[in-house]
């Protein structure tokens, strides 16, 4: 799945409207949320058909993911030459996504929805995911870390606390905190373990 505009043969697509579409259906999920918010509302306060909703969107799962896809940035990928500067501008990277307004994390919850975070998954995190896998493996080979790093454990725990910390209690984190987390978890890796590895693939 992708929350990218459907390509579909015939007359190219209004990128000002898609654009509108966007913004639109952004402010409406932030102030009713995702139970609330319908294709219909939205094409009637753009003040367009439907059906220039469904050329873009397969349904209001898609349409979502794309606004919340369009609130962030997956980042160049970090290459400082060691692992605590690129997990440092990783998670940084993170930070600045989730420095939404009050509507914008309101809307933010709606990417735990079964219809929107698949699209999400395969459009953005599962991406920022990859990034931080190859960080970790590339300090593996520098001998920066240990071969048996889990590295999901490693990562959510960073991102964790940015979606927690920022985005649940709407408290900016000091990148000294940061710094001082990953300084932990660098120096005293968790690590897999031999009767239950949960470690996810990227």
């Amino acid at each position: 799945m992708t929350s990218d505009p459907i390509e579909k043969p015939g007359r190219p697509t209004d990128e000002d409207l898609t654009r509108r579409i966007l913004a639109t259906a952004g402010e409406m999920l932030g102030r009713h949320g995702y139970q609330a918010l319908s294709v219909e509302q939205v094409s009637k306060a753009v003040g367009c058909g439907k059906t220039a909703i469904y050329r873009r969107y397969a349904d209001k799962g898609a349409l979502v993911a794309a606004v919340l896809r369009s609130q962030v940035e997956i980042g160049a990928m970090p290459d400082r030459g060691d692992i605590r500067g690129d997990l440092l501008e990783h998670v940084l990277q993170n930070q600045r996504n989730q420095e939404l307004s009050p509507e914008q994390s309101h809307g933010l919850r709606a990417m735990f929805e079964p219809d929107v975070f698949p699209t999400l998954w395969d459009s953005f995190f599962q991406h920022r995911r990859r990034q931080g896998v190859e960080i970790i493996d590339r300090a593996i080979a520098r001998g920066e870390l240990p071969e048996d790093v889990h590295h999901d454990i490693l990562l959510d725990t960073i991102a964790g606390l940015t979606l927690y910390r920022q985005s649940v209690k709407r408290i900016h984190i000091d990148e000294r905190h940061y710094v001082d987390i990953i300084d932990a978890l660098v120096s005293t890796p968790p690590r897999r373990l031999a009767d239950a590895d949960e470690q996810a693939s990227p």
